[in-house]
């Protein structure tokens, strides 16, 4: 592997919080939670995996949790995101059989161009014929990406489907609940009323406000309470408009 790919994929870090089981867990996620696991077996029934879902869902928390997995079982990944404004060529593509497994976030995010979807379709066609497992994740389901080679639309096909799907406003509430707790934090209903009322309601925005939110915490020496969140989100704010 080449020295830009050894860049690219130590660009998505490694978050000790980042995990399959610290992922919430609740009615609507139980089913697909249960499956993905099953995914990281060697004799799993496919080296093909296609999870998509809407903006916010977790995508990016899935693959990196599937990523700490792999890494933790001895495995070589390669893991990178297509939003990555440094990924210029399709030569970043190449070579990648030689991984145990391969992660690609943002999939519908690839060029429309001949020789970018030529790439993937030798990629995709490598864990067919051997042991490379590939993870890619997209916003749109496979038959919705537009692509222009029917090479590749075939061989995305082929790519067994993993639905995340948007969780409850009820299921949001104990999902923020969970993280809390985890974090050592209670919270009551009032403070996490406030958040999910003054805040953006995708479930990967609500989690990253917890991680901040407790750092912020930590620097004022003060708990979590709706005063402080208000705090919180008007820096925020603010320095956005900078």
């Amino acid at each position: 592997m080449n020295q830009n790919q050894d860049q690219l994929s130590l660009n998505i870090g490694l978050d000790d919080y980042v995990s399959l089981d610290k992922f919430i867990h609740c009615n609507s996620t139980q089913d697909f939670l249960s499956y993905l696991k099953s995914t990281i077996s060697d004799d799993s029934i496919s080296n093909l995996y296609f999870i998509w879902g809407g903006q916010g869902v977790g995508k990016s928390y899935l693959m990196q949790a599937l990523n700490r997995e792999f890494i933790s079982l001895g495995k070589k990944t390669f893991h990178m995101s297509l939003r990555d404004n440094r990924i210029t060529s399709p030569e970043v593509f190449q070579n990648l059989e030689s991984m145990d497994v391969v992660l690609i976030e943002n999939i519908d995010n690839l060029q429309k161009h001949e020789d970018w979807e030529s790439e993937i379709f030798k990629l995709l066609n490598s864990a067919l014929t051997g042991q490379t497992k590939i993870y890619l994740s997209s916003r749109l389901v496979a038959k919705d990406l537009g692509v222009l080679l029917k090479d590749l639309e075939s061989r995305l096909s082929y790519c067994t489907a993993v639905e995340v799907p948007e969780i409850t406003q009820e299921e949001k509430i104990e999902a923020l609940k969970q993280s809390s707790l985890r974090k050592g934090i209670t919270l009551d209903i009032k403070t996490i009323q406030y958040i999910v009322n003054n805040t953006s309601r995708s479930l990967s925005d609500l989690l990253q406000l917890m991680n901040d939110m407790d750092n912020f915490s930590l620097k004022r020496k003060k708990k979590v309470s709706p005063a402080l969140i208000r705090e919180f989100l008007q820096l925020k704010a603010s320095s956005s408009h900078k």
